[in-house]
């Protein structure tokens, strides 16, 4: 099973990156990928992947590469950073979400975190032209992985 979860917030302009991700895949992945659109509460992540031999999550991320830069991490053995530069805009990272799905047994056989940078995480809607520009790639791309 292929689970795809977009994480973030519809209220927090580049924040919605991750949803957008996931609503764009929805439209146009096979019959079968799970698309699961997400707040980023680490415990329900874990439930959102739970059963997938693949799954790709999708965030916004602050970082210094600018708006629309995109971060692709296929999740190991190794601990990730709790606090690196390119971090979650949520309280708990996924690097916290993925050291607790490791402690409880709890990964998927592959996990692959996407982190599209965003500039603007202020209260309101739509995303930025870079952050808008990454997210059809990031779609695109990830269709193209899990077969469509």
């Amino acid at each position: 099973m292929i689970t795809v979860i977009g994480v973030g917030n519809d209220f927090r302009r580049d924040d919605a990156a991750g949803l957008e991700v996931a609503r764009r895949v929805r439209a146009a992945a096979p019959a079968g990928v799970q698309v699961v659109e997400h707040d980023g509460e680490p415990a329900g992540l874990l439930e959102a992947w739970d059963g997938a031999d693949v799954a790709y999550v999708v965030d916004a991320v602050r970082g210094t590469d600018g708006p629309g830069a995109v971060h692709r991490v296929e999740v190991g053995s190794d601990p990730l950073l709790h606090r690196e530069p390119r971090d979650s805009t949520h309280a708990l990272s996924l690097g916290e979400a993925v050291a607790l799905g490791r402690v409880l047994g709890r990964l998927p056989g592959r996990l692959v975190l996407v982190g599209v940078e965003g500039g603007d995480f202020a209260a309101g809607q739509g995303l930025g032209r870079e952050v808008a520009a990454a997210v059809e790639a990031v779609a695109d791309e990830i269709v193209r992985e899990v077969g469509g």
